[in-house]
């Protein structure tokens, strides 16, 4: 089963793996991705390590008027040419370890806003912090 998490966020601000190394560290995070991937052009899997070990996470990059009728209560007009960040993930926790630490990473320092469509619900910084931390602390399936 695949799980998915989307971030809108605005264009411009859209950092690439070098900057969100730097926001990595910056927050002690133990993630690293592949160096000078272009977030605003990659689609697919952007391998990561985690923790010492190879991860990664789906990554897609959609102009968010393109998929706006999956969130339509949405107001979209804070981002300035906004688009949506799809990460998505089969059953491997260390993947959904990446999804909620780049997400966290986004929400917090590009004021970016996180939707979960699982439970239909947006997730604060707080949730995701906490999320990815309790996953970290308890890894689970051998992550």
């Amino acid at each position: 089963m695949s799980m998915e998490l989307f971030v809108i966020m605005a264009l411009k601000d859209m950092p690439n793996t070098d900057q969100m190394n730097a926001l990595a560290v910056k927050e002690s995070l133990p993630i690293i991705f592949n160096a000078h991937v272009d977030m605003k052009k990659h689609t697919g899997y952007l391998p990561a390590v985690l923790n010492g070990k190879k991860s990664g996470v789906e990554t897609y990059v959609s102009d968010y008027g393109a998929v706006s009728a999956d969130f339509p209560d949405f107001d979209s007009g804070k981002y300035e040419s906004p688009v949506v960040v799809t990460f998505r993930w089969g059953g491997d926790f260390s993947e959904m370890t990446v999804a909620m630490a780049m997400a966290y990473l986004l929400s917090e320092n590009f004021s970016a806003t996180t939707f979960e469509p699982q439970g239909g619900t947006f997730l604060n910084t707080e949730d995701l912090q906490q999320g990815f931390k309790a996953l970290l602390e308890h890894p689970i399936d051998g992550m």
